[in-house]
This record gives structure tokens, sequence and C-alpha cells, in this order.
């Protein structure tokens, strides 16, 4: 188990959107590295089926949440602290594409609709739940937050509402890295690329993965397992000097 050396207890991690997709793979490997997994996700089928790992026994704590509610995301965190009286650990993983019709619109074809609803879930959202969290990781005096952005954040994308809130998350994520310092709190950004979920599975189709393929050195499509990876790093004690960074898990898709 992940204890803190000074009180003994098992450190908790929250996985946002963590009862599928990439959030599911990242909630499984903390689980399996030792932390009590706490996931919020809006999708209320996928929380009857919590991420586990089998081998330790343990499943992880299923409980709905809305990223875009401030009252869903204030009653997650209540919760929390009346369970396990501490937070540690925070991955916003919740996140949407924005596809129209199983395409991703241009600026001229994006209704307001969906640019509405693509800040707020990948953006707000994590903004939401980050205030929220602050106070329970700050009274542990060590914390972790982060904050799944994106490759497109840099790159052209052609999704401008997806990049823009990708590219949003980064920017939050330095000005709040400078803010939680002081209080042993490291706050760093994952930028992968394509990945294989059921996120990206809606667009996937064998002419784009070639292409995706063909771009990327390594010379395959990421996986979750890559991502969890990083992820099980980026919470470790031996990244305690990494913050305000991003992370760019992509194959060499993107080298700034």
């Amino acid at each position: 188990m992940i204890m803190d050396k000074t009180s003994g207890a098992t450190r908790v991690a929250l996985v946002a959107g963590g009862a599928q997709g990439l959030g599911r793979g990242i909630a499984e490997r903390l689980m399996r590295d030792g932390f009590q997994v706490v996931v919020g996700d809006i999708d209320a089928s996928a929380l009857a089926n919590p991420p586990s790992w089998s081998e330790g026994g343990r499943v992880a704590l299923g409980l709905p949440l809305d990223v875009t509610s401030e009252e869903s995301v204030a009653g997650l965190m209540q919760e929390i602290d009346r369970r396990f009286g501490r937070l540690d650990v925070v991955v916003n993983s919740a996140g949407i594409l924005g596809s129209v019709d199983g395409v991703m619109p241009t600026v001229e074809g994006s209704p307001l609709a969906v640019w509405q609803r693509v800040l707020a879930v990948n953006l707000t959202g994590t903004f939401l739940v980050c205030r929220a969290a602050i106070p329970l990781l700050r009274r542990g005096g060590w914390g972790r937050f982060i904050n799944i952005a994106s490759r497109t954040a840099r790159t052209r994308s052609g999704n401008p509402a997806y990049s823009a809130s990708k590219g949003g998350v980064i920017t939050f994520s330095r000005n709040l890295a400078a803010e939680v310092a002081p209080y042993g709190i490291t706050v760093n950004c994952l930028a992968p690329s394509w990945v294989e979920t059921p996120l990206t599975k809606v667009l996937d189709d064998s002419a784009l993965r070639a292409r995706k393929i063909a771009e990327t050195p390594i010379g395959r499509i990421g996986t979750v397992e890559d991502m969890a990876g990083a992820v099980a790093f980026l919470v470790s004690n031996d990244a305690s000097f990494i913050t305000g960074s991003v992370v760019d898990v992509n194959g060499g898709s993107y080298m700034q």
C-alpha cells in the first residue's frame, strides 16, 4: 500500500472520469501501486462496475460525479472527507471530444452549444475539481494534481473546441502549480496523442489509424497502459521536484 510516512495511513487518490476509458486504466494502475482509489463518473452504468485489481483484491469506490456541477463536485469531496478524512492525489481525466455526427467540426461549423459543452467538461470541470480538492490536499501537506491535456493543445487538431479546452488546461495547471507549491502539492499535465479508448473509438477507422501510426516515430498507437505508467511516476515521491510541467506521452509525434 502507498502509505503516508507521517501518519502511516493509506494515501487516497481520486480519478475524475475514472469509471471508463483512460481514467479507468489510471485508476487500476493506482490501485495496483497501493492507493485507495475513488472514481467519480457521470455514467451510472459504468460506476456499477468500478475499476478493480483482482490480484490485490481491491475495488475502487465509485461515486457519482458531474464535473460541470459545483454541487456535484462539492458533494463528492464531502463524501471523500467523510469516508477517509484525506485526499492525496487528484487525476482529472473526464473529457469529451465534441464531435458533430461523428465528425470533428471546424470553427465555422461549430455549434455554440458544442463549444460550450466541451469547455464546460474539459476545462471548467478540471477547474471545479481542483478548486474543491485544494483544502483536502493542503491539509495533508502533500499532494499531486494530474490534469489530462492533449498533444492537440499545441498542434493543429481539426477540433477547435477540444484543442482550446486542452490548451486552457495547461495554462490553468501552471497557475495552480505556482499557487499550491508552498503546501507540498505539485501540479502537472499529461499530454497524450491518440490513445485507444472508447472516447476515440467513435472516430476510428483503418485510414485514420494508418495516419496516426505514420505520424508516430515509435510506430504504434498509444495505450492506456502507456498513460497510466506516466501518471504513476508523476504521483510518486520520485517526481516531487516536477511541477507546472507538461509530460508528452505521444511516441514522438510531437517534440517541443
